[in-house]
């Protein structure tokens, strides 16, 4: 029941604000509201769902703001754990990410944006992992499911070509065959924080395009 709300949610299938009612949902699923009780407080561990008045439960909202901010605290997490696991990663090890980059890619010439984003988290999660600190991997777990879902939801409008996503990440792994702590940083840094730029250029050119029309009339 978990994994198919939580699909749902990812997908936008269930919208942001939408109400959750256990028992329309164990019908749907054809089951009793128990699993779905306990589904529930999952999502919401994961910040996919909120509890209010503690009765109504509603999809989480995911505002361009709240996501920023959620991309800020990511950044600073992993730009952390790949400056550690840069200074004891192995070539096998980057070849495993290479792999994690060519699946990306194989995902996205399907256009199959769920795919690509199960492989993106997954070569993120595996240089957490190899940073060697158990509380970076505690720190970046609950950040995965709203990630997921803004990254799904949100990049295709940014990257029309979806193998483009995968390609942001070899500079990444550049860095970590060099042995490079502080470019393997930077490198990330500047990975997660690539969609803003892009978010951002894109609201540009709408408010010029809004102008040019509000002089032209």
């Amino acid at each position: 029941v978990m994994q198919q709300l939580r699909a749902e949610i990812i997908h936008g299938r269930l919208a942001p604000g939408e109400r959750l009612v256990e028992l329309d949902i164990a019908r749907r699923m054809g089951t009793s509201q128990g699993p779905v009780r306990e589904a529930l407080k999952m999502l919401e561990h994961d910040g996919l769902v909120e509890r209010r008045a503690h009765t109504a439960t509603f999809v989480a909202p995911m505002s361009f703001d709240d996501m920023y901010e959620l991309f800020k605290i990511r950044s600073a997490v992993e730009s952390y754990a790949i400056r550690r696991a840069a200074r004891q990663i192995t070539e096998a090890e980057c070849d495993e990410l290479d792999q994690l980059i060519a699946q990306m890619r194989d995902a996205g010439k399907r256009n199959d944006i769920a795919a690509l984003v199960e492989h993106d988290m997954a070569f993120h999660r595996r240089i957490c992992e190899w940073s060697g600190s158990i509380t970076l991997v505690q720190v970046w777990t609950p950040l995965y499911s709203q990630i997921q879902r803004f990254v799904v939801q949100n990049h295709p409008q940014h990257f029309k070509n979806l193998p483009d996503i995968a390609d942001t990440h070899h500079p990444i792994v550049n860095a970590l065959r060099s042995g490079r702590p502080a470019a393997a940083s930077r490198a990330m840094r500047e990975h997660i924080m690539l969609i803003w730029s892009r978010v951002e250029r894109k609201s540009a050119r709408r408010s010029a395009t809004s102008r040019r029309g509000n002089q032209a009339r």
